[in-house]
């Protein structure tokens, strides 16, 4: 049951963030072409392909900068707050990060995000970089943290 309902989950952010001026039809047929080419270059199942993908790149922490007239003491030291991601915006993040990332990229769109889902399910993309310069960032600035 879980697994149905995470599945409409993916899809229903998938084509939000896929749409252009209204073609939620359009952003439909190429959410499943995705599906069709991962099927033929991996020939296991696209959804669970894509899952994987999705758990390999989301991102659980977020740093938030406190602005400097809201602090009360220590105006020169900056102050940030950690924020926990809840699962939906997980997955909205990191197909954020494909979208953008196969954008980058150079030929045709579809080619380019089915690219770039098999390189995150290996854990070899430009994402998963960026995600893990991310973790860096808050380990880096874990002192000045606040609770």
């Amino acid at each position: 049951m879980e697994l149905k309902n995470q599945n409409s989950i993916i899809k229903n952010i998938f084509v939000k963030m896929l749409l252009k001026k209204g073609g939620k039809n359009i952003a439909e047929t190429l959410y499943y072409n995705i599906l069709i080419e991962l099927l033929k270059k991996t020939k296991q199942k696209p959804i669970f392909i894509l899952m994987k993908a999705i758990d390999n790149l989301s991102p659980t922490l977020k740093l938030i900068n406190v602005p400097i007239n809201k602090r009360k003491k220590n105006k020169k030291k900056s102050h940030y707050f950690l924020i926990f991601f809840k699962k939906e915006k997980q997955i909205k993040n990191s197909i954020n990060y494909f979208l953008f990332f196969s954008k980058k990229r150079k030929t045709n769109f579809l080619k380019n995000i089915v690219n770039e889902i098999l390189s995150t399910f290996n854990n070899k993309s430009k994402s998963i970089d960026k995600n893990k310069e991310n973790y860096k960032e808050i380990n880096k600035l874990r002192y000045n943290i606040k609770y």
